[in-house]
């Protein structure tokens, strides 16, 4: 993962301050603060030990978890709701280099494995005399060669710290996407969210490095874990950049050392103990489902990715009850030289199911917290094709055992909407 931010970045960025802060953050909201964020690589790997491969929740004590679009865009100050997705595509070497400004150049043969380096990126684009140094292998004027530095930055952070690979090198499908955002109609939250949720996936599986944002998924981690008053939300992070503003917001939470330190502290919360929502985040609306399949498909940088939100209604402020489910893992897939199904998914897209964000307290049905408890695993998963968002078969299930194996305890009475262990069928 991204431990600590490559010092040219920090420099072009400095830079770019000087006369372009304005457009660089037009394009990519707040994820220009990244670059100021400590990595606590702790924690994630923490995080991976109770990353669910097949359910795509993380599953703690008493209650699940997992990134949300609208946490994730809420970070980043940009816009998802009404946009298309971004359907990624690996540009040829000779395409690249076009698409930056540049001539051919058959002796760059990282590009023919997909690859840049931010060395190269910056010397440049980023260096003022950039142009003058490698004038012979642009494919336009100094002057012209400027409206290139800024989308040429946008994909050096990209590639740097969102979408990070293995030694350091960039994605070369990036210019693409950084072209995609600079034209408009289309967001770039989906793929972030999609990379995390694969690259927890993958690590979990075995593989070592995390190809995700680890610093969106700390922050967005520390923020569910530390519970404060809504006031400290509102307070000091309604306004400005949010991930800038993280900082104030966990001013008082004293986080533990190490990975084993927060292995147990994870292992140790249960659902009253965590904070559910963020109440600087504001959304009417949530994305909730697809309006044929119980989950929402995510084109990511480099596969498709099932997001299982139905599983975390308590943090858009529902109740939960349990969910609908159905297999996810073969709705998953690297891209190799083709996109399969990419128009469904954006057909889908465009249908997706929403709910109401609520203020009410995090409550969950008895029947839900019996049915996690149990780790239903077992059990038949959802018939195809129903409405709503939960599954009565599971409920009438878990009411049975409820009745007859289960007793209302004091932990189960501070989660479980009131009243309603009294209902009986």
């Amino acid at each position: 993962m991204v431990v600590k931010v490559n010092p040219i970045l920090k420099t072009w960025w400095k830079d770019i301050q000087k006369n372009q802060e304005l457009e660089a953050n037009e394009l990519l909201g707040g994820l220009t603060a990244l670059i100021s964020v400590e990595s606590d690589r702790h924690l994630i790997k923490a995080l991976l030990k109770f990353w669910d491969t097949e359910r795509l929740v993380f599953r703690f004590r008493d209650f699940e978890l997992t990134p949300t679009i609208e946490e994730v865009g809420g970070f980043m100050g940009l816009a998802y709701k009404e946009l298309e997705l971004i359907v990624p595509h690996k540009p040829s070497p000779r395409s690249f280099l076009k698409q930056m400004g540049m001539c051919h150049n058959p002796n760059l043969l990282c590009l023919k494995e997909g690859w840049i380096s931010l060395e190269f990126l910056y010397s440049h684009f980023g260096d003022e005399e950039g142009h003058q140094n490698f004038h012979r292998e642009f494919a336009c004027s100094s002057a012209k060669s400027e409206r290139y530095r800024l989308n040429a930055f946008a994909v050096a952070l990209l590639g740097s710290l969102v979408f990070p690979r293995e030694g350091g090198t960039i994605h070369t499908g990036l210019c693409y996407v950084v072209r995609m955002l600079d034209r408009g109609g289309k967001t770039l939250v989906p793929m972030i969210l999609a990379e995390i949720l694969r690259a927890l996936t993958a690590c979990t599986k075995g593989k070592r490095y995390f190809e995700g944002c680890n610093f969106l998924l700390q922050l967005w981690a520390v923020e569910h874990f530390y519970q404060r008053a809504n006031k400290v939300d509102i307070v000091r992070g309604t306004m400005g950049n949010k991930i800038i503003n993280h900082p104030l917001r966990m001013k008082h939470f004293i986080s533990p050392v190490g990975t084993e330190d927060w292995f147990t502290y994870l292992k140790e919360r249960s659902a009253v103990e965590i904070q559910w929502k963020y109440y600087w985040l504001k959304p009417r609306r949530a994305i909730i489902r697809g309006n044929e399949l119980y989950f929402i498909e995510l084109i990511g940088l480099n596969g498709v990715q099932p997001y299982a939100p139905l599983r975390v209604l308590r943090q858009f402020g529902q109740i939960q009850m349990i969910p609908l489910r159905s297999h996810m893992s073969h709705y998953g897939y690297d891209f190799e030289s083709e996109l399969p199904q990419v128009n469904t998914i954006l057909r889908r897209w465009k249908n997706v199911i929403t709910i109401d964000v609520q203020e009410h307290r995090p409550f969950c049905t008895p029947e839900y917290y019996v049915w996690l408890l149990e780790d239903a695993e077992h059990r038949d998963l959802s018939e195809g094709g129903l409405p709503g968002f939960g599954d009565e078969k599971e409920r009438r299930w878990a009411r049975n055992l409820l009745n007859t194996d289960y007793d209302i305890t004091l932990e189960m009475k501070k989660q479980i909407v009131p009243n309603i262990g009294e209902q009986h069928d």
